[in-house]
């Protein structure tokens, strides 16, 4: 198992980079959500939703 995975934020639904995360977090110990410019806001509300929604437990 590698220790971290990364996941690259653009212009999908946020719910498509959700389900990212979450099959990532499935495959590595960490993810790192990356983005750039105006999708910033968007890799927010990603951690955001994985956070409140799917994963209690998760550490930011």
């Amino acid at each position: 198992m590698s220790n971290d995975e990364r996941v690259y934020i653009g212009s999908k639904p946020i719910l498509a980079y959700v389900t990212a995360v979450i099959t990532a977090f499935s495959r590595a110990d960490s993810v790192n959500v990356m983005a750039r410019g105006r999708a910033i806001s968007s890799a927010v509300d990603v951690v955001e939703v994985t956070k409140r929604s799917f994963m209690r437990d998760m550490i930011v």
